[in-house]
């Protein structure tokens, strides 16, 4: 009968340990903190759906106050053209009245929650003013939004013109 060698004990014992450590990443104790999360996918989903379309609305109607509420201090937008705003700049566009929107329609609209963050895909169809420039786009859309302080914000959004529509 062959002994086992120390080295294939040290070698067991550390795979067995790689293997439940492994297994057991994400699954620590609930913290005070996040014990405000919602720890169901679907809530934290409609939550998220919940804060776009209020984000939407408010774009749409230039709801100046409700967009402060719903974008992250850090955000980022890349507009269909090219050009970025942060938040600041943002609501300036729309207290200036610079960018007025006439429709903002979403189709396709699909969101992947992501414990404190959520990414929601989906195209658009966009008629607005901007400046003295008249758009009219179906646009594809990645925005994505973090829970901060119990609440969905608006931390980066990506637009991507497609086709021009009548």
């Amino acid at each position: 009968m062959n002994k086992a060698s120390p080295v294939f004990f040290a070698f067991f014992a550390l795979t067995l340990v790689c293997i439940i450590g492994s297994t057991a990443l994400g699954q620590t104790a609930p913290s005070q903190s996040s014990r405000a999360r919602p720890s169901d996918p679907t809530k934290a989903i409609q939550q998220v759906l919940t804060a776009d379309e209020a984000r939407r609305l408010a774009m749409l109607h230039s709801d100046v106050a409700a967009l402060d509420s719903l974008l992250a201090e850090d955000l980022t937008i890349y507009w269909g053209d090219g050009t970025a705003d942060d938040k600041a700049s943002t609501l300036a566009l729309f207290r200036s009245g610079r960018l007025r929107y006439a429709q903002l329609d979403y189709d396709g609209t699909r969101v992947r929650a992501y414990g404190q963050t959520a990414v929601v895909t989906g195209q658009a169809r966009i008629k607005a003013q901007s400046d003295e420039h008249a758009l009219a786009y179906l646009v594809r859309q990645t925005r994505v939004y973090v829970r901060q302080k119990g609440r969905w914000r608006l931390v980066a959004s990506q637009t991507t013109r497609v086709a021009p529509i009548p």
